[in-house]
């Protein structure tokens, strides 16, 4: 990791993910300091950042245009583009949407969150989850959730939008939990503890058999919660 100090404390941080390099800018320091750190951090860390890409990362720190587009440039002087920008704080990703900026959050196996910030106005905010979810687990998102693994007994999802899972589901799921009755729920193996979406629930049935073959897809119809094999060309629209 390289680190930019003043007076004793640390400031700036550049850290290697799976994601690539992030710079994480601290909460208080006046834009002229921060912009002097990043420049010494960037310039100090010679050939580890030569054409490379960077997340800003501002943690608790309150996103602001002037210095997002600074920081930029000067990143961009030095053959270095800036892939996104990252914030902490549910206050500043809805500071970020505001601006006409869609995050999608990722989750890898440490549990890190992270918020990618990406420009398209039709894309829909999602929390990735790239592992599977054991008993206790409990993960949560205002908007869809992609799970790469199963969601295990004992485990539980909420989502304000769908919930996708690429493997089984057999704990606890829940999609619109803000009254969206729209939401989906699509998995490769459908044997839940429990269903639900918006307000309405549902349980699995006493016998399941030929019901959890192959790729499944529940949703709300007609005031209940109902399954059928999932299909592309039939996915509801909102």
């Amino acid at each position: 990791m390289v680190q930019s100090r003043q007076g004793g404390h640390e400031q700036v941080k550049v850290r290697g993910t799976r994601d690539g390099l992030i710079l994480q800018l601290p909460t208080h320091l006046p834009f002229a300091d921060l912009l002097g750190q990043v420049r010494a951090s960037v310039d100090g860390g010679g050939e580890f950042f030569r054409s490379g890409e960077i997340i800003l990362d501002y943690a608790e720190r309150t996103p602001n245009v002037e210095e997002i587009v600074a920081l930029k440039g000067l990143l961009a002087e030095r053959g270095i583009r800036l892939r996104t920008v990252v914030a902490g704080r549910q206050a500043n990703r809805d500071l970020l949407r505001s601006w006409g900026y869609h995050p999608l959050r990722l989750v890898d196996a440490s549990d890190e969150v992270r918020e990618t910030v990406v420009g398209a106005a039709e894309e829909r905010l999602a929390l990735y989850v790239r592992r599977t979810l054991r008993s206790g687990a409990s993960i949560g998102s205002d908007g869809d959730i992609v799970v790469l693994g199963d969601v295990n007994a004992g485990a539980e999802v909420q989502a304000g939008g769908d919930v996708l899972v690429w493997g089984a589901i057999r704990g606890t799921v829940h999609a619109g939990v803000n009254g969206d009755y729209s939401a989906i729920i699509c998995a490769l193996r459908l044997q839940p503890t429990q269903l639900r979406i918006a307000s309405i629930f549902a349980r699995p049935p006493d016998q399941r058999a030929g019901q959890d073959e192959g790729p499944m897809l529940a949703r709300v119809h007609n005031g209940e919660i109902v399954v059928e094999p999932w299909r592309p060309d039939r996915r509801p629209t909102r």
